[in-house]
């Protein structure tokens, strides 16, 4: 097969040319070093990023979408389901996808690939990376046959059984499919081949090749996918399919001392399960390696991970032996303070020792009834993301999403319906969102939230096999709720230290109601469902109001006493924040009945000096400007209304 392998893909690894990376632009290359990236200065890069799903944009609305995902502090981009026929996201295009998916899923779509590269060629002009994919939920046809001639017979029963596939409804599909390649030598062969092509292929907008270009900072396998938690979960592929996994399954399983394993849905016994989740990991391990191999054959150095989302400890551990860079995703209950445990515990799981760490999907609960219930608290996630992403030194933060297809665009970028209402894949429409992009995007960028000082590893020794569902999700060892909040954690599955059942964050409960940070920076009150953070060049706030001033701020003072509301402040200048002379505030506020008002008294201390003036300039919702003087004691009083992004200048 490997022979196979190398001939499918010659002609397209001589069509590649040797064209120097160019180094005149926005966009450094970077280098993986430790928990984080580095540019060619040794400074960490930290990454603030949107989704964009099967995004196809017109060449003036990709321009206008780089100018304001950079104007909003964007600096990674996350395509998604870039193979996703989307006809209804992009109704104007033919497949909505990169492929044309006319007699095969191998041949690119002209003008949706020439769209995709405008949009990259756009977004590197404004410094923003991308986090690529090799499978962007790829559906394979009865027509891909032709990657490999087996016999008239294998091969029209493979076809018969892509359209069995292709015909079941998405929610049973969906697994299957993204769990092909892994068992099936066709579908392998097929997600190397358009990877290849894809990194072979000269941009004319940018004049490189993807494999020459180092806008690409990761390559995930396949998006939240792992074969073990398929199996468990019960997904079944067609027959033509199954067989041969659970023929490759009993092979395996006597090769490792179990003459009768059983079914791989029921095997027999725990020595069974234990065989079953070392086959996963074989079978999922040698995938890799080989989508591994079919990128760096085009010259390409690409830091790789398998997967992303939690699937339990043997998909963990095969992160840290495998992966370079680790990926969770998110959907969280976005206030933090309804409780000692929060949504950071789920974040965090999948961190791993000396490896830099997204969540590649980041947002509020799905679901119509988490969204009513908890909606409206959404901008905490603009305090806590870059608050708690900074205590536990994560490597990026990635919105889900930006906007799903192009329907919503307009030629500036921006939505065609803006409001202030909740839009969970379409954060562009989001107003309240959006007022707090840019500062927490300058708060988590510039690294101004101290990370951990006292971090923990969280060591789990073997062995790592589930037998069911809740032991997969669950994992052999988690710290105790509320831990997350004080200190940063990671996992390692190589070696355990002697005290480690001993630690307190695995035996004892934190119990609150104020849990602060092991850095001071972070206090969360659950008691006044407040979260704060005070660190030398921003401040914020987020929570519901009372009569009494928040713990732990020196310079935001919030003046209602009722209602909830989400303050930033960040210094743009790098100086702390009562010497800078350049801020940038964002607010929005609920009022006492939880609806959006525009108004929330709030003043700052300690910033101006008495008697001196400053220039307030908003720059959300419309521009204006006004001269503002502090009072004798250095308060300054912002304008109650009329805002919610602003400037403040101060001349010093």
């Amino acid at each position: 097969m490997k022979t196979r392998l190398l001939a499918l893909l010659c002609p397209v690894l001589l069509a590649a040319s040797a064209v120097a990376a160019d180094t005149t632009d926005a966009l450094p290359p970077l280098t993986v070093s430790g928990n984080n990236y580095t540019d060619p200065s040794g400074a960490v890069v930290k990454f603030w990023g949107v989704n964009l799903t099967a995004f196809y944009p017109d060449k003036a609305a990709a321009d206008a979408t780089a100018r304001n995902l950079a104007e909003r502090q964007v600096n990674l981009v996350r395509p998604h389901h870039m193979l996703r026929s989307s006809k209804d996201w992009n109704p104007s295009m033919a497949s909505g996808a990169l492929v044309d998916y006319a007699a095969d899923s191998r041949t690119f779509d002209p003008v949706a690939l020439d769209r995709f590269d405008y949009l990259n060629a756009a977004l590197r002009k404004q410094g923003i990376y991308l986090a690529m994919s090799a499978h962007n939920t790829r559906h394979f046809l009865p027509g891909d046959v032709g990657i490999l001639s087996v016999s008239p017979e294998d091969d029209a029963a493979w076809s018969t059984a892509i359209s069995e596939l292709n015909d079941w409804h998405w929610k049973k599909s969906f697994d299957p499919i993204k769990a092909l390649p892994v068992i099936d030598e066709r579908a392998a062969l097929l997600t190397a081949e358009l990877l290849v092509k894809l990194l072979n292929h000269r941009n004319p907008y940018t004049g490189l090749t993807y494999a020459e270009d180092h806008q690409w900072i990761s390559l995930e396998v396949v998006n939240e996918s792992s074969l073990e938690y398929a199996i468990i979960c019960k997904n079944r592929f067609p027959a033509y399919f199954e067989e041969r996994l659970q023929a490759r399954w009993r092979e395996f399983a006597a090769a490792n001392g179990i003459a009768s394993a059983g079914d791989i849905y029921e095997p027999r016994g725990s020595e069974a399960v234990r065989v079953r989740a070392a086959f996963f990991r074989q079978l999922e391990s040698a995938y890799y390696d080989r989508i591994r191999a079919a990128m760096e054959s085009t010259g390409a150095k690409i830091p790789m991970l398998f997967s992303n989302l939690w699937r339990g400890d043997n998909a963990t551990a095969m992160a840290e032996e495998k992966s370079e860079v680790i990926e969770n995703h998110a959907y969280i209950d976005p206030l933090l303070v309804r409780g000692v445990k929060d949504g950071i515990a789920d974040a965090m799981k999948f961190a791993v020792k000396d490896k830099p760490f997204f969540v590649g999907e980041f947002n509020q609960a799905e679901g119509s009834e988490n969204i009513k219930a908890q909606s409206r608290y959404r901008t905490m996630l603009m305090l806590g993301a870059p608050a708690y992403a900074g205590l536990h030194d994560w490597s990026g933060i990635v919105w889900f999403a930006w906007i799903h297809g192009t329907r919503r665009v307009g030629d500036d970028g921006w939505s065609t319906r803006p409001d202030r209402e909740s839009h969970l894949g379409e954060m562009v429409s989001d107003g309240m969102m959006l007022d707090h992009l840019r500062t927490a995007g300058l708060i988590y960028r510039r690294n101004l939230v101290a990370p951990s000082r006292d971090p923990m590893i969280l060591a789990t020794a073997g062995p790592l096999h589930a037998g069911d569902y809740h032991g997969l999700m669950s994992g052999k060892r988690k710290p105790l709720d509320g831990w997350q909040n004080i200190h940063g954690f990671r996992r390692t599955y190589v070696g355990e230290p002697t005290p480690q059942a001993g630690t307190p964050w695995l035996n004892d409960r934190v119990a609150g109601p104020v849990i602060t940070s092991d850095t001071g920076e972070i206090i969360k009150d659950i008691a006044r469902r407040q979260l704060t953070l005070a660190a030398p060049q921003a401040e914020g706030f987020s929570g519901f109001l009372d009569d009494s001033a928040p713990a732990g701020l020196k310079h935001l003072a919030p003046g209602a006493d009722a209602g909830f509301a989400t303050v930033l402040l960040v210094a743009e200048d790098d100086r702390p924040l009562a010497e800078s002379t350049r801020l940038v505030l964002s607010r929005t506020a609920l009022d006492m009945v939880l609806k959006e008002t525009d108004t929330l008294p709030l003043a700052l201390r300690g910033i101006v000096p008495a008697g001196a003036t400053a220039t307030f300039k908003v720059t959300r919702p419309a521009a204006s400007e006004a001269t503002l003087t502090a009072r004798a004691d250095g308060t300054l009083v912002l304008p109650a209304a009329g805002w919610h992004e602003a400037e403040l200048h101060i001349a010093r």
